[in-house]
C-alpha cells in the first residue's frame, strides 16, 4: 500500500481499521498494510510517514470517521458504516448528558465550541478556547475528545498546523462533517454493526464483541 487511493481501497474492503497495531491487534492495521509485514517500525520509516498523512486525509475528505470509538486506539471507520452505527447508538441530547453527569464540563464546552464554528478546529485553538493550555490541560482535553468520539458526537477531521513539529488533529461535529447521513432504524442497525465488527475483526472473541456492542449502544 503506497498511495492514498490504495489506502482508501483497503479501508473500503475492511470497513474498520486501526492506524497503529496496538496490543490486541484484532482489527486490520494501516501501518502493517503499508509496511507489507507485521515487523517493528520507527518514525523514520516511509510507511509510517505515509499512514500518518493518510489517517488525516481520509477523514478530511469525509471518507472515514476517525477517533477512539472502542478504547484508547484511534479507529478509522468507513463512512458507509455510519448510518448503522448512529442508528444503533440512538438519539442523544448533549445538554441532557451533561446535566446527568455523563459528560464532563470540558467535553460539553468542546461540543459547544465546535457547534458554533463552520469548519474543523485544530487542537491548539480548541485548548486555548477551553483554557486548557497549562501542563495538565492536555490530559483534560484528550479525555474530553475521547468521550465525545466514543459517543460519535465528534470526529477527527484532518490536521491543523501548531507552529512546530507535527501538525495536530482538527476536530468537527460528526453530524456536520458528514452532513446528509441518516441513522438507520435501531432494530436493523444492531445486526449490521455486529456484522461489520465480525468481518473486520474475525479473531475477536465473543466477549470482545459483547463489550464492543455494549460500548457502541
Amino acid at each position: 500500500m503506497k498511495t492514498l487511493e490504495e489506502c482508501q481501497q483497503f479501508l473500503d474492503r475492511v470497513g474498520i481499521a486501526t492506524v497503529l497495531p496496538g496490543k490486541l491487534a484484532l482489527f486490520p492495521c494501516l501501518l502493517w498494510q503499508a509496511q507489507g509485514h507485521r515487523g517493528p517500525f520507527t518514525g523514520a520509516d516511509v510507511a509510517f510517514h505515509n499512514i500518518w498523512t493518510w489517517k488525516d486525509e481520509l477523514p478530511a475528505r469525509r471518507l472515514a470517521f476517525a477517533g477512539r470509538l472502542l478504547g484508547d486506539q484511534v479507529l478509522l471507520v468507513h463512512t458507509r458504516l455510519l448510518p448503522a452505527l448512529l442508528g444503533y447508538r440512538g438519539r442523544l441530547d448533549v445538554a441532557d448528558l451533561y446535566a446527568d453527569g455523563e459528560l464532563s464540563r470540558h467535553a460539553f464546552r468542546l461540543w459547544e465550541i465546535l457547534q458554533k464554528g463552520p469548519r474543523p478546529v485544530g487542537r491548539k485553538e480548541l485548548r486555548l478556547a477551553l483554557g486548557l493550555t497549562d501542563k495538565g490541560g492536555s490530559a483534560h482535553f484528550d479525555r474530553a475528545c475521547r468521550d465525545l468520539e466514543r459517543l460519535l458526537l465528534i470526529t477527527r477531521a484532518g490536521s491543523a498546523p501548531q507552529g512546530s513539529g507535527w501538525d495536530s488533529n482538527a476536530y468537527a461535529l460528526l453530524d456536520r462533517h458528514f452532513d446528509g447521513i441518516e441513522p438507520l432504524p435501531r432494530k436493523s442497525s444492531a445486526a449490521l454493526v455486529k456484522e461489520a465488527l465480525c468481518e473486520a475483526a474475525p479473531q475477536a472473541s465473543s466477549l470482545h464483541l459483547q463489550r464492543w456492542m455494549a460500548r457502541l449502544g
